[in-house]
């Protein structure tokens, strides 16, 4: 059984870590790992598959570079997958995809060739059309023949927009047992919680100079109440906005880009996060360390409902006495079972290499 998963940015490769190694360890499957090259930089280089021990990928289609548009990706990717398939006689039983990258809107044109498309991450919904992530979600969902969702939340929504229930399989979250294999290291060392963990990269802030620059001065009255410090991710594009836009940053410090368990460690070691990152909504709770999320929608309601993160409204330049409270009582509270038993890739594995049920 000849199985391709394709794969081209930094959090879906993390994701994917387990799902990769449970495929290359079934005798019956011929898995295929492609990146797509979407990520290009050093995030993504030889040191960041040794972390993650994931091996090197059969072929790079190298669909990124600087000053690529969505356009130019999606367009470049069609065209050379499916070349590839064809030129190597790959004749693949399934292609794999996670998440909501850009990547995936090669799904349809996957699917008008005859080959049967599998999404992991499937279901999730902010409702929020304007969100890129959000369509590119819809359109693969519904150009997919096996969909693995997250939660039964997730399944609910496919349900609803007319996928038929047979076609998905509820496995819980991957980052689980991803996370899982970092913790016990991290997690030897008492919590510091002695910084603030700032991570704002959605364009729905970083294109908004006064939701921007609120970013920063909330952040700044949170760093003023607890006496910490704050450093933030250094997002490029969030940062060539911050200086086009000549944002007051405050006190807060910009880091480069880390590593994944570097970064794992600093979630553990935070007092709290500000992110809009879908993937901040998860990680964090399994080290129950709170998180604000300036954001007026989320695909993850159960992280609100499990207390493992909150909202924060940027329309007033207040912090509540409920936020100050959350963030000071998160931590007892949190309930990280909606992201499932750390068993996804098992069950990605076997559903695709033996059926569904």
């Amino acid at each position: 059984m000849n199985i391709i998963t394709l794969t081209g940015i930094r959090p879906d490769f993390i994701r994917m870590s387990e799902v990769f190694r449970k495929l290359d360890a079934e005798p019956s499957v011929n898995h295929i790992l492609i990146h797509t090259g979407q990520h290009f930089d050093s995030l993504l280089s030889g040191v960041f598959f040794e972390e993650l021990d994931i091996r090197t990928p059969d072929y790079n289609l190298e669909i990124g570079g600087p000053g690529k548009e969505h356009f130019h990706q999606s367009a470049e990717l069609t065209v050379k997958l499916i070349e590839l398939i064809r030129k190597e006689e790959l004749d693949p039983h399934w292609i794999v995809f996670l998440g909501d990258s850009n990547s995936v809107m090669i799904a349809p044109s996957l699917k008008k060739e005859g080959y049967k498309v599998a999404h992991i991450e499937a279901g999730m919904r902010s409702r929020d059309r304007r969100m890129l992530e959000e369509i590119n979600r819809i359109v693969c969902d519904h150009s997919s023949e096996l969909l693995f969702t997250y939660h039964e939340d997730y399944t609910e929504n496919l349900c609803t927009e007319g996928i038929p229930r047979h076609k998905t399989l509820c496995v819980g979250n991957t980052i689980v047992e991803v996370a899982n294999r970092f913790k016990p290291e991290i997690c030897e060392k008492p919590k510091k919680e002695d910084f603030i963990l700032l991570d704002i990269h959605r364009p729905e802030n970083f294109k908004d100079p006064a939701r921007l620059q609120a970013i920063f001065d909330i952040t700044q009255m949170l760093s003023d109440i607890y006496g910490l410090p704050c450093i933030s991710l250094q997002f490029p594009r969030t940062y060539s906005f911050v200086s086009q836009f000549g944002i007051d940053t405050g006190s807060t410090q910009p880091v480069e880009l880390m590593p994944y368990k570097k970064y794992l460690s600093s979630v553990y070691h935070a007092k709290f996060l500000i992110s809009d990152s879908g993937t901040a909504q998860e990680e964090p709770a399994l080290f129950r360390t709170p998180v604000l999320v300036p954001r007026e929608f989320t695909e993850r309601p159960q992280s609100y409902h499990a207390f493992c993160s909150r909202k924060l409204h940027t329309s007033s330049l207040h912090v509540s006495e409920d936020t100050l409270r959350y963030i000071d009582s998160a931590g007892q509270k949190m309930n990280p079972r909606w992201l499932g038993d750390g068993r996804a890739s098992e069950k990605i594995s076997t559903a695709i290499t033996r059926g569904l049920r």
